[in-house]
């Protein structure tokens, strides 16, 4: 599985881009039209128009109030479609704070359309049919709803050029140039991914360590030989930790009972900061992934780290320990 996300200025041609990459890689183009589409079957599809990359905080106070619920509705629908989508398929993601959405996910290259604004309006006037200062007007307010949007529903800044691994701007670049610049670096990223580390003359950690210990000076019972290895690879650095102390609720029923919690695999008490093993396959790596944006949903001020099946057998490998079974 693999993902692409791009995030484009009005005018950029952004999406001409995204359709053309998809098409190269024979990936699945999720973009307006496409989750328009499938929205049927979520039963929002009137929500669409009103939601969509849409700012609406500039309505009256007591309409937002009104409208919060349902659009919170609407983008859970929307992000579980995505992710549902992410698992079954390679995806080119347009928009809809797919750099956010797929953040922690390493294999995601995320790339940023811009284009000098001298560019976008011939761009916009071409397409659009406007003259010049309705074409400006557009632009600006398409700019600033999608800033606006991915600043309330993620809590990022559009510009932030730390979201994207590429930042290619169309007033220098073709289409066709953009375009290969990004399957390029689709390619470059995937390979990359399978370079492995070698291992290290130094002792192992078998050799090193005897039974693992947390910070109370118990010895827990792991649930799986990943965590024991992880447990070790602490030790050895002298970090403190403490396996599975807290158990997260995230869900309830009607009646005050939960019925999904969440307990990390370690917390790490000298760092504040817990830690989540996910080594497993992707399709259960999605699940995990579900509860852990929940969790930052619900407990904002926990700290938490997930750390994926590949940068743990990185780990492993650079360590000289042996991975055993999956997780």
């Amino acid at each position: 599985m693999a993902v692409i996300t791009i995030s484009r200025q009005f005018g950029s041609s952004g999406e001409v881009v995204a359709r053309l990459v998809a098409e190269n890689k024979g990936y699945l183009l999720v973009n307006k039209a496409m989750i328009l589409e499938n929205l049927q079957s979520y039963g929002i599809q009137d929500d669409f128009d009103l939601f969509d990359e849409k700012n609406i905080r500039n309505i009256d106070q007591a309409e937002y109030r009104k409208l919060e619920k349902r659009r919170h509705r609407y983008l859970e629908a929307v992000h579980n479609f995505i992710y549902d989508l992410a698992i079954r398929e390679n995806l080119v993601i347009l928009g809809r704070g797919g750099q956010v959405l797929f953040k922690d996910f390493p294999p995601a290259l995320h790339v940023k359309i811009i284009a000098p604004l001298k560019r976008r309006l011939e761009t916009v006037c071409k397409s659009y049919g406007l003259d010049e200062a309705v074409a400006a007007r557009l632009i600006e307010e398409q700019d600033r709803d999608r800033q606006d949007y991915l600043q309330q529903i993620f809590d990022y800044n559009w510009l932030d050029l730390n979201l994207y691994h590429l930042v290619i701007n169309t007033g220098l670049f073709g289409i066709e140039e953009a375009v290969a610049l990004v399957v390029n670096a689709a390619q470059l990223k995937e390979d990359m991914g399978d370079i492995p580390i070698p291992p290290q003359d130094d002792m192992s950690f078998e050799e090193t360590m005897g039974q693992v210990q947390d910070a109370k000076g118990s010895a827990p019972s792991f649930a799986h030989p990943s965590e024991n290895e992880f447990a070790k690879m602490l030790d050895f650095y002298q970090i403190k930790w403490l396996y599975e102390p807290k158990t997260f609720p995230l869900e309830w029923d009607s009646e005050g009972n939960i019925t999904v919690a969440f307990a990390p695999d370690f917390y790490l008490p000298e760092h504040d900061l817990y830690v989540e093993l996910t080594t497993q396959k992707q399709k259960l790596v999605w699940k995990k992934n579900k509860k852990m944006r929940r969790l930052r949903e619900i407990y904002p001020h926990v700290k938490i780290r997930i750390i994926y099946g590949r940068d743990y057998r990185g780990l492993l490998r650079k360590y000289g320990i042996e991975e055993k079974g999956d997780y």
